[in-house]
């Protein structure tokens, strides 16, 4: 019998290393194709576009945390619970795809009334109402239900498909920084095509289907995915939120400079997201807190090791990538090597650890105590705002996200260690 249960407990695990290689497959296509593109839309776009590209990028991430509503992380504990009752999926299923067309309805609203009201928008309205496709295409895609069933694989297929064709297009199609309109419009079409293939694999492999709305249903999964949305929209506050405001206070340019050391910050921490999110479920089902302690251990020196490459080589990095009319990036990117620091251990302790071990408090309102105390500093600061001060404020906020979220941990470390002794 024992010899039963390690075998099964290695196929598990087994079972989430690959679900975290397609996760990873899954982020790093996402990031890698669209960053084969940046040596080129840096060169022919420029500082100044490739700012207003990257400033309607935020906006519609902005939207689609809108239109998610949570849901990425509250479905995905649900699948994962629920994942051997079928009528249940299908429920969660549909009734969380009914919620989400009000919401894709009133997130146009709003983008309409943005671009109108918002000079800075409506001088590129174009470009906005073009990117609103990079919206729809997240919200049709059911990535928590392949995360909750933890079987990634068709989705690394479907978004190696959708953004292989959007880097193509984009080489084929922009030529000169007028074009500048028309990468919106690629991003929405690799995004809705992969959105359309998610779903095809969603009823073909899972076997889902439509139920009727019902009610309580409705109103079980907007209550339980209420501290999620708050903290989404919270991070989004002081994450996506930067490159718009950099732009609204000093320019596409500036939008453009920061925006591309962001990129490049991104980069560097694309593995932990993925991961993050293949633990989660797995957390959630299994609490196999040694493994997550080997984990963390491990992360945190890799991290490091990139950090402090990253940091030495950052102007040549930056030139590589992006050419001479980005070099003032090198020096905001070093500065992102600290937040790096933080950023990976934050993460590692949220959702894989507090949110699947019973603290979601800690995971959510960490980062909604954190994003509110940002955004009032960047309105009190807004005409006094350099792109180095935005980046001052990150790496303060994001220190406060750490220390509620250890505070937390050692919270949860108390109570496992008194369970223990019952």
């Amino acid at each position: 019998m024992s010899s039963l249960k390690k075998t099964y407990q290695s196929l598990y695990k087994n079972r989430l290393f690959k679900n975290f290689v397609s996760l990873f497959s899954l982020q790093g296509v996402n990031l890698a194709l669209p960053f084969l593109t940046l040596p080129y839309l840096g060169r022919v776009l420029g500082a100044e576009k490739y700012g207003v590209v990257l400033m309607v990028y935020a906006v519609m991430q902005y939207l689609f945390v809108l239109c998610d509503y949570g849901f990425n992380l509250s479905a995905t504990k649900d699948i994962s619970i629920y994942r051997d009752e079928k009528q249940k999926i299908n429920e969660i299923f549909s009734n969380i795809y009914y919620i989400k067309l009000v919401l894709v309805l009133l997130a146009l609203g709003v983008l309409v009334l943005c671009v109108f009201a918002i000079e800075e928008l409506q001088n590129h309205k174009t470009a906005y109402f073009l990117g609103f496709g990079i919206v729809i295409g997240q919200v049709l895609n059911p990535i928590w239900l392949f995360q909750g069933m933890e079987n990634m694989k068709y989705m690394t297929r479907v978004n190696v498909i959708a953004k292989g064709l959007f880097t193509a297009l984009i080489f084929i199609l922009i030529k000169t920084e007028n074009d500048y309109f028309k990468v919106p419009l690629l991003y929405s079409i690799g995004f809705i095509v992969g959105g359309v293939f998610s779903l095809y694999f969603a009823f073909t492999h899972f076997n889902v289907k439509w139920t009727r709305p019902n009610t309580q249903e409705i109103k079980r999964l907007i209550n339980n995915s209420m501290q999620y949305f708050l903290s989404r929209s919270a991070a989004a506050m002081y994450t996506s939120s930067n490159t718009f405001i950099a732009g609204l206070a000093l320019g596409n340019y500036f939008a453009g400079i920061f925006g591309a050391a962001e990129k490049l910050f991104m980069a560097m921490t694309v593995v932990y997201a993925p991961l993050g999110d293949a633990l989660y479920p797995y957390m959630a089902k299994n609490k196999n807190l040694k493994l997550f302690k080997k984990i963390l251990i491990s992360v945190t020196l890799v991290n490091t090791l990139v950090v402090l490459f990253v940091y030495f080589f950052s102007d040549s990095i930056v030139l590589l990538v992006f050419g001479l009319d980005f070099t003032e990036s090198a020096e905001l990117l070093r500065m992102f090597c600290f937040l790096a620091l933080i950023f990976v251990p934050t993460v590692m302790i949220g959702y894989p650890f507090l949110g699947a071990l019973g603290k979601e408090k800690y995971a959510n309102y960490s980062v909604v105590c954190a994003s509110v105390l940002h955004v009032v500093l960047l309105a009190v600061l807004f005409n006094y705002l350099t792109v180095y001060r935005i980046i001052y404020l990150l790496l303060f906020t994001q220190a406060i996200v750490f220390v509620i979220r250890l505070i937390g941990a050692n919270q949860l470390r108390i109570k496992l260690r008194s369970d223990e002794k019952i």
